[in-house]
């Protein structure tokens, strides 16, 4: 209805996408190369715009967007949604202690042993130690541990649009102002960000934004603010037809 083409897909190896022989073994830079062979199908589409194609990733697909614009200059913008600005170990750690935090039954000490046992866990994948939790030595996970998503938002030129929930648990808020601002340091002159109060990193309404709420949440409707904070900016940035 903005007039914006929109291409949404399945994931590698879900629904009739392909790469279950090689899921195991991928990683966030294996998914970025995805992305780059979709918007290479939608440049040989002739009803698209090749110069006026946008990325619009939430969560991991907040990693992946910059990850392809900076390889490629055609993008002609990126919205991250819910993005990282920390490494994957920092964001681990934070949502462990969430975890524990909100547990009503463990005492302070269990708490802290708590989160020694899980640094230990990630210190130990990070090192391919075998003694480490088989679920951090997956690939997938050995790459998100140490990926530093701030090196790279500093190689994107073009516009970018990064919107984040104020009670987001899994990506803490404070991460939009921070790859927002190592985006214009580097010289993005086209940086906007915006901060929603009172949603969690569903971009959904909520009391606290813990994970524990998802089950309870009274929709799983985007508020139409977000929706259209998203669209004005793409039909702005790209010059779509209104």
């Amino acid at each position: 209805s903005r007039g914006i083409a929109v291409l949404r897909v399945d994931d590698r190896a879900v629904g009739n996408s392909k790469g279950l022989e090689t899921l195991k073994t991928s990683t966030s830079a294996d998914f970025a190369d995805d992305v780059r062979a979709q918007v290479e199908y939608l440049r040989s589409r002739r009803d698209i715009d090749r110069g006026r194609i946008a990325l619009v990733g939430h969560s991991e697909g907040g990693i992946i967007a910059p990850m392809v614009a900076a390889s490629d200059p055609r993008i002609g913008a990126i919205v991250l949604m819910a993005g990282t600005a920390k490494r994957g170990d920092e964001i681990i750690a934070y949502q462990v202690d969430q975890g524990l935090e909100s547990d009503p039954t463990l005492t302070e000490e269990q708490r802290a042993k708590g989160r020694a046992e899980q640094k230990e866990a990630m210190r130990k994948a990070i090192e391919d130690d075998p003694s480490a939790p088989e679920t951090l030595r997956i690939p997938w996970m050995r790459y998100f541990l140490t990926y530093d998503p701030l090196p790279t938002i500093r190689k994107v030129r073009q516009p970018v649009l990064i919107l984040q929930g104020e009670f987001d648990r899994q990506v803490t808020a404070d991460q939009a102002g921070m790859l927002a601002k190592a985006a214009r340091e580097s010289g993005n002159h086209d940086v906007t960000e915006r901060v929603f109060p009172g949603l969690n990193h569903l971009f959904l309404p909520s009391k606290t934004g813990a994970f524990s709420e998802y089950s309870s949440l009274s929709t799983n409707v985007i508020p139409d603010d977000v929706i259209k904070q998203l669209t004005d900016w793409l039909v702005l940035k790209l010059k779509a037809a209104k």
